[in-house]
């Protein structure tokens, strides 16, 4: 009865991303307060609609906004409370809260049972205690909090103002940081995110049973360290999964990194050959780091599953190409050859000495026009024996023929146009490394075939590991 209820509770938390006031305690004009400026300069930024309440100790005004001594001063309702004040303190403000009828609470202080020491066990009972005595839910602590853009709520500066498909839930509040911002850079939007820290109150399996029935959140990615309730976080998984694609990186996967866990969130992490079988069975895509959690969102977000694993491979470079076959054979791809039909069109496209006209497709990106290029592409689409294209090409500016600004540009819209007009899923491969390319140049190409709904990748090992795992999770979910 009581597992039905919290599953219940969890499925209703709702308000706590749709607040219609925020305090922030522990408001100080001070400099070395960094916390609680950046996340009032965050709910400023964002545009905030609610009211916004400082809480202080010395009672002055910041920004504009009156700080008040206690949040029990405060004469508007408060639904969501910040914190960052000492942790021997927040026991006394969870009473307050409670008294004022606050909500939900995050605590970004740490010093609970992360710490290891048991005044900090103690004190994280206790905060959890009160609130539960006072139908107060918190976040954390040790955390980072909320981030819903379109309920204007940011604990990231520089997070886009626009919403997506994705949620995300992290015990790390760095690996927050770094899995939105890489994944903004390429195009992903998200629902929500939320760094739950220390997870004393609501946890993981709470946030994984919201975003199972969230209608924002098509496509959920995890970051977990350890679990609170094993048999129930084990359930809701399996739900969770069922219902949408379920990325998730595990942390702790060695004794050392066991260890580092312990210490970052108090959490137990567990075996890594028991969090393998889970995963399998439950349908969950594993992940093993941030960059390779991004690649595999964004197959998910923009590519329709091809019909096997058959891949023709288009692209500049022989080396590049021979290694890129390599790597697809290693993901469990195939790079079959391609009919003497294909590649007789293909010899009427384009033909130089050196050039290979088999699978992969070698052109040269000296002699090999934008157009040229585009017809290559759909002719191995073409091809009856290939059920997806990787692209793999240069991000080059020089004074050669096909390196110049404007010969890119009209490359980036050729591969779009023939995209578009095959049936079959295109990967892209940009190659910086090399280029000397500015970063803003690579970024714009980036989000130019974003927007036109290709995944973008940084090299073709990346690509082909992605592919390869969206395509298992396809196959499992078709037995």
């Amino acid at each position: 009865m009581a597992s039905a209820q919290h599953s219940q509770e969890a499925k209703n938390l709702e308000y706590i991303f749709h607040p219609s006031s925020v305090a922030i305690v522990g408001a100080s004009p001070d400099p070395s307060n960094l916390a609680n400026l950046v996340f009032l300069f965050c709910l400023q930024r964002f545009q905030f609609p609610g009211q916004i309440y400082l809480v202080g100790s010395r009672g002055e005004e910041i920004s504009g906004l009156k700080v008040y001594r206690q949040i029990r001063d405060i004469p508007g309702p408060v639904d969501h409370v910040m914190v960052s004040i000492p942790a021997h303190l927040i026991p006394q403000l969870m009473e307050d809260c409670v008294s004022k009828g606050v909500k939900s609470a995050f605590i970004f202080s740490s010093g609970f049972s992360e710490s290891g020491e048991e005044e900090g066990i103690r004190l994280e009972r206790e905060i959890v205690r009160i609130a539960k005595k006072g139908g107060l839910r918190i976040v954390g602590p040790n955390c980072m909090g909320i981030y819903h853009p379109s309920a204007s709520l940011s604990f990231g500066y520089d997070f886009p103002r626009e919403s997506g498909p994705v949620g995300y839930l992290s015990q790390s509040g760095g690996n927050t940081f770094h899995l939105v911002r890489s994944a903004a850079a390429r195009g992903v939007r998200f629902s929500k995110v939320i760094s739950y820290g220390n997870a004393a109150d609501l946890n993981e399996a709470d946030f994984l049973e919201y975003f199972a029935s969230d209608p924002e959140t098509k496509i959920i990615a995890a970051y977990i360290e350890g679990v609170k309730e094993g048999q129930r976080f084990v359930r809701v998984l399996k739900e969770a999964a069922k219902a949408k694609p379920v990325i998730m990186l595990k942390g702790g996967g060695t004794e050392v990194g066991n260890r580092a866990v312990a210490s970052h969130t108090g959490a137990l992490a567990g075996s890594d050959a028991v969090w393998d079988a889970l995963f399998k069975q439950a349908g969950v895509v594993r992940v093993y780091d941030l960059d390779e959690m991004v690649d595999v969102i964004l197959t998910f977000l923009l590519m329709s599953p091809p019909k096997g694993r058959r891949v023709g491979m288009v692209g500049t470079g022989g080396g590049a190409s021979v290694q890129g076959a390599d790597e697809c054979g290693r993901a469990g791809m195939l790079i079959p050859p391609l009919s003497q039909e294909i590649v007789k069109r293909l010899g009427q496209i384009f033909s130089a000495p050196g050039i290979s006209l088999g699978n992969p497709v070698d052109s040269n990106v000296l002699d090999v026009s934008p157009h040229q290029f585009g017809d290559i592409l759909s002719t191995v689409a073409s091809s009856p024996d290939i059920d997806l294209l990787i692209a793999h090409v240069g991000v080059e500016l020089s004074p050669f023929r096909y390196h110049r600004a404007e010969v890119l540009a009209q490359k980036v819209e050729t591969i779009i146009k023939a995209g578009k007009a095959f049936p079959k899923p295109l990967a892209i491969v940009l190659h910086t490394a090399s280029s000397g390319q500015s970063m803003q140049t690579v970024a714009e190409v980036q989000q130019k075939y974003f927007t036109y709904g290709f995944p973008i990748y940084n090299s073709i090992a990346r690509a082909a590991n992605a592919i390869s795992k969206f395509l298992q999770y396809h196959e499992s979910h078709r037995t």
